[in-house]
């Protein structure tokens, strides 16, 4: 029986394997796989599983009806983002699926979760990960902001 010799594996330590592509290479590897399409259809929306869009379709109507949560944190007002640090009175909490009853004032926040409507008064949501809860009704933001992220 011959015996087979087996190649080492590569390492991460090292500093490139000699089975790595580089970018370039790896670009020229797919694109040399692909085509672009030829031909377009138009057919019913519910035909259109598995297939590729020929064109962009933009919905006329703004989706969801209102501006919302892309985290989970706390809406407040840009005006109290002076300084890391700040402290803010919780005021209530709102989930996606429902409103906040009242307005978000300075020195106030609202805890809020990913989709929920923003409460009146509030500009900036930062998230959770990003805050000091300091009691039931109390937290710090830490960091800087900017007004309407998140």
């Amino acid at each position: 029986m011959k015996q087979q010799s087996l190649k080492p594996a590569a390492s991460c330590a090292e500093p490139e394997s000699p089975l790595t592509l580089t970018v370039e290479d790896a670009r020229a590897r797919i694109l040399a796989g692909v085509s672009p399409l030829q031909s377009r259809e138009r057919l019913a929306l519910r035909n259109g599983l598995d297939r590729i869009l020929g064109e962009d379709i933009i919905s006329p109507l703004d989706v969801p009806g209102h501006t919302n949560s892309a985290m989970d944190g706390f809406a407040l007002s840009a005006v109290d983002l002076t300084e890391p640090g700040v402290e803010l009175r919780v005021i209530g909490t709102v989930y996606a699926g429902e409103s906040f009853q009242g307005s978000c004032r300075s020195g106030e926040c609202v805890r809020i979760m990913t989709g929920a409507p923003m409460p009146a008064g509030a500009d900036t949501v930062v998230m959770q990960e990003q805050t000091t809860t300091l009691a039931p009704d109390r937290v710090r933001i830490e960091g800087t902001h900017r007004k309407g992220q998140n």
